[in-house]
């Protein structure tokens, strides 16, 4: 099991080395943005990742599902502090939230992450039963007003945003597939 999460680990934190040495090794003219929209693709893709793991049982075997959730999280930790770090005023933060609605959605898709973060362990799991299934769907709502949050920040170009939605679409039919012949 510590293999499974630290491979676990391993893999997700490569696109991490992989922005910032990007960032490094070439001329990004605005860095925060730059990171801003990396971690936003990154936490959408590990999201991807998350719902299939169920269906795909040769992942399930290698990826540990505690672990790939919790640097999910952590990306979009990463996601928001950098937008605060771009946006370091306070009175921009506030006007920000109380006028941007891209800005309240992304906000809330991120505090529907801390139930599953705080019910992530094991030890959770057993005292809630199912309950604790119950919140983990909860994924699907973060999932939702994510892909929200990104179409409200899209000016012009929406061919990334059209395949990330296509990839969700096409494994939640297949989950519901599996579903219908279990």
């Amino acid at each position: 099991m510590l293999k499974n999460k630290n491979i676990t680990f391993l893999i997700t934190i490569i696109p991490l080395i992989f922005i910032i040495l990007n960032i490094y090794l070439n001329n990004i003219i605005n860095p925060f943005s730059y990171l801003i929209s990396s971690t936003g693709f990154i936490v959408l893709t590990l999201l991807a990742i998350i719902i299939t793991l169920p269906v795909l049982d040769f992942l399930g075997s290698l990826i540990d599902r505690r672990v790939l959730g919790l640097m999910t999280f952590s990306y979009a930790c990463m996601h928001l502090l950098i937008y605060f770090l771009d946006n370091i005023s306070i009175e921009y933060l506030i006007e920000d939230i109380l006028g941007l609605p891209y800005i309240q959605v992304g906000y809330l898709a991120f505090l529907l992450f801390f139930p599953l973060v705080f019910t992530s362990t094991v030890k959770s799991k057993l005292k809630l039963k199912n309950t604790w299934f119950k919140i983990h769907k909860l994924i699907y709502l973060i999932i939702l007003l994510s892909f929200i949050h990104y179409y409200l920040i899209i000016k012009a170009d929406y061919l990334l945003f059209l395949i990330y939605l296509i990839v969700f679409i096409a494994i939640l039919i297949y989950k519901q597939r599996l579903k219908t012949y279990e």
